[in-house]
C-alpha cells in the first residue's frame, strides 16, 4: 500500500478471516473500496454474500468457506488465495468466538473451541501465509486481540486468556519475521456493535435476569464516549496497520477501546 487513505495501482491482496460479519465484513468492504483485492474466509456461507456485494459495487473480492481450526482447510484456502491473486500482502486474523461462562461451569469442549479458534486459527493462518511473504520479503499481519486481553471481565476467563495469547504471539512473531520485512501487529477493540457482542450481551442478560438494554447500557458506559464502536471504525485501524503509513510499526497492540484501559 502507498498510504493510509489512497488506493495503490497494483491493488494489494488482503486475506481476511471471520469475514462474514462484523469487523471482518467491514474490513473486507473498506479494503476493497480503497483498491485492495480481497480474499474473504469464514465458516459461514454468508461470506459469499459479503463478497458478492463488494463485487457488485466494483470491488474485487473472492471468497471461500474455511474452518480456521482445520489445517487442511487452511492450507487449501491459502493455496486458493495464492492461485487467484499470486500472493498475499496482508493477513487479517479476525476469526474469533466468545465464551461467557463461569470458569467452573466451562467444559473441556468449551475451552478447546475457544482456544482452537482464537489462538489456533491465527497460528494456522500465519504458519501457511508467512512462507510466501518471506519469499517476497514483505507483508503485514494484523491479529485481532481484545480489550479482554488487558482487563479482567467476569465470566470471560477463557476468552480473555486466548486474547492474551494473541497479544503474546504477536510480539514474538514480529521479531521472528522482522528480518524478512514482515510486520506483525494486533488490535484490541473495546465494545463493537457486532453479532458476537450482541450475543454476548444476550447471554449475560439471560444469566442475570436483566433486560438486554440494561446490560447493553452498562457495556456502553465502559467506553469513554458511552457508545459501542461501529465495525468500520475498527476496520480503519486494520487499514492503517496494513498500510505503508505504519511502516515503522511492528510488534505492538493498538487499543481501540475508547479509553477503557486508561480508566
Amino acid at each position: 500500500m502507498t498510504d493510509s487513505q489512497g488506493k495503490t495501482s497494483a491493488g494489494p491482496v488482503a486475506l481476511v478471516t471471520g469475514a462474514a460479519r462484523g469487523i471482518g465484513a467491514a474490513t473486507c468492504r473498506l479494503f476493497a473500496a480503497r483498491g485492495a483485492r480481497v480474499f474473504a474466509l469464514d465458516r459461514l456461507d454468508e461470506v459469499g454474500e459479503v463478497a458478492a456485494g463488494i463485487e457488485s459495487g466494483g470491488g474485487t473480492c473472492a471468497w471461500r468457506t474455511c474452518d480456521v481450526t482445520s489445517e487442511p482447510d487452511v492450507v487449501a484456502s491459502v493455496s486458493a488465495a495464492n492461485d487467484r491473486f499470486g500472493h498475499v500482502d496482508v493477513l487479517v486474523n479476525n476469526a474469533g468466538v466468545v465464551l461467557v461462562k463461569p470458569l467452573e461451569e466451562t467444559s473441556w469442549d468449551d475451552y478447546r473451541k475457544v482456544v482452537d479458534v482464537n489462538v489456533g486459527g491465527a497460528f494456522l493462518l500465519c504458519k501457511h501465509v508467512i512462507p510466501r511473504m518471506k519469499e517476497r520479503r514483505r507483508g503485514a499481519v494484523v491479529n485481532m486481540a481484545s480489550v479482554s486481553g488487558h482487563v479482567g471481565q467476569t465470566d470471560h476467563a477463557v476468552y480473555g486468556a486466548t486474547k492474551g495469547a494473541v497479544l503474546a504471539m504477536t510480539r514474538a512473531l514480529a521479531w521472528e519475521v522482522a528480518p524478512f520485512g514482515i510486520r506483525v501487529n494486533s488490535i484490541s477493540p473495546g465494545s463493537v456493535d457486532t453479532p458476537m457482542l450482541r450475543g454476548d450481551v444476550g447471554i449475560e442478560s439471560a444469566r442475570t435476569g436483566r433486560s438486554f438494554d440494561e446490560v447493553k447500557a452498562e457495556r456502553e458506559a465502559e467506553q469513554a464516549f458511552d457508545r459501542w464502536a461501529d465495525p468500520t471504525e475498527i476496520a480503519e485501524v486494520v487499514w492503517f496497520l496494513a498500510s505503508d503509513a505504519a511502516s515503522f510499526v511492528t510488534g505492538t497492540d493498538v487499543l481501540a477501546d475508547c479509553g477503557w484501559v486508561a480508566k
